[in-house]
């Protein structure tokens, strides 16, 4: 059941999976196919038909009692069997129940962009936002887009196409095109890039995301990975709209096991599951921290490991967020939870305290605020919000005198590297508008 719900290849279809994989377990006709799929991939050969990416998962019923992971949507089956507009539920006995919706089709709709301005988007977006939030396997997603196999993956190809217009319709705004293209862009692309752009894609996103509702979001990568981006760049929803989105993420992830480490899989799917994960993780952390309430997710109930720098060089600031993140998710729990025991809170402080600058210290060189360095805006960012969580530290012990010169000095540092971001700020979503309201929040 678990390799259905995660969508792992099987045997008869799949390509060689990773080292970890017993050889010995094959048929010996799955072997000789093992080698000749191996030997093709040595030749540089990838076979993506496997990939989690190009695959995707199958349609599950979120409600089927039979499945071992229905446990958490009982509840949710019985709440929803008095108030539902269509379709019935099976009653199961012993407290399960059944959806049986009315079947529909589910229309998903592409924007009439012209090639060479889809292709643009889909550049930009891989050169400028993807290495800060890799959640999508960019190698299979090229594949499908050369082998024009991505028409069942149409709400993640418009995600893609609303974020990176979203964010160089931004620059085109506030700079002339000479500044604001990458290298390898033609700077005249972006003038095509329009708000009117925006809206359309914005509105495409939303009817495909709806059409993948029945009621609730299909637990598919590619829906999840929609979800995301317009959590990390729709700068117009409401924090309920994000708050809500960001629940369901949470879902669908839980639900297919994204939190939990799985064997027998290939390499970049685990890549991918990690990714989306501690992605899920950052977004529902930094949107507690605006509030100060207490994550949702129990990290004693993960065992997915955390990115780190040592092993991800193309996304190192990636990994020094989640790191960050995870310092803030203690913070929420360990100071501004409801059961805290108020004599505990200084203490814990300090050693939160410590740690961020213990964090700061450890970061790479060329993550670090440097006059003579040429830094793309990771830097500042990282650096503020390091301050950020230091400012909602401080917050309970604002009104000692010590303590309102340290907020000041963490508060000016905000600015100032929000300052120096400038146009740059955009690339880092939703998380660094978090950052903004922190400081305007806590730190005055």
């Amino acid at each position: 059941m678990l390799e259905t719900v995660v969508c792992a290849p099987r045997r008869s279809e799949r390509s060689p999976s990773d080292p970890e994989t017993d050889s010995a377990s094959y048929s010996d006709d799955e072997e000789e196919e093992y080698r000749s799929v191996s030997r093709g991939r040595r030749d540089g050969e990838t076979d993506y038909k496997s990939y989690l990416q190009v695959v995707d998962l199958q349609t599950i019923e979120t409600d089927n009692a039979a499945s071992p992971y229905s446990f958490a949507f009982r509840i949710d089956a019985f709440s929803r069997k008095v108030s539902a507009t269509d379709g019935e539920f099976e009653n199961l006995g012993h407290g399960k129940y059944l959806r049986q919706d009315i079947p529909r089709a589910v229309t998903l709709d592409l924007p009439p962009l012209d090639a060479r301005l889809s292709d643009y988007l889909i550049t930009f977006y891989f050169q400028e936002l993807w290495p800060i939030y890799p959640i999508i396997d960019r190698d299979a997603v090229y594949h499908q887009i050369r082998e024009r196999e991505l028409q069942s993956s149409n709400v993640l190809l418009v995600a893609m196409q609303f974020a990176a217009a979203s964010i160089a319709s931004q620059r085109t705004r506030s700079a002339g095109p000479s500044d604001v293209s990458s290298p390898s862009l033609s700077p005249r692309s972006l003038s095509v890039v329009s708000s009117e752009l925006v809206e359309s894609l914005r509105t495409t996103l939303i009817r495909n995301l709806a059409s993948s509702s029945s009621p609730n979001l299909e637990p598919r990568i590619t829906t999840l990975q929609a979800v995301l981006l317009r959590c990390l760049y729709d700068a117009r929803l409401s924090t309920e709209q994000r708050a809500l989105l960001i629940s369901d993420a949470i879902r669908i992830g839980q639900y297919i096991l994204l939190h939990r480490s799985l064997t027998n899989i290939l390499p970049s799917d685990k890549t991918l599951r990690k990714h989306l994960w501690w992605t899920i993780f950052v977004l529902e952390v930094w949107a507690r921290a605006r509030d100060r309430t207490c994550p949702s997710i129990h990290l004693n109930e993960v065992d997915i490991p955390m990115p780190i720098e040592s092993e991800e060089p193309d996304h190192a600031t990636y990994t020094a967020l989640v790191a960050l993140s995870r310092i803030l998710h203690d913070a929420l729990r360990r100071v501004f939870a409801p059961t805290v025991n108020p004599r505990e809170i200084p203490r814990e402080v300090e050693r939160l305290r410590d740690w961020v600058m213990d964090w700061y210290r450890n970061l790479p060189s060329d993550l670090l605020v440097s006059e003579d360095s040429n830094q793309d805006g990771s830097a500042d960012f990282l650096l503020a919000g390091c301050h950020a969580i230091l400012l909602l530290l401080y917050n309970p012990f604002r009104d000692e005198s010590m303590v309102k010169s340290e907020i000041d000095r963490s508060s000016g540092i905000i600015r100032e590297a929000i300052g120096r971001l400038g146009r740059k700020t955009g690339v880092y979503g939703f998380v660094a508008t978090v950052i903004g309201d922190m400081e305007r929040k806590y730190g005055r």
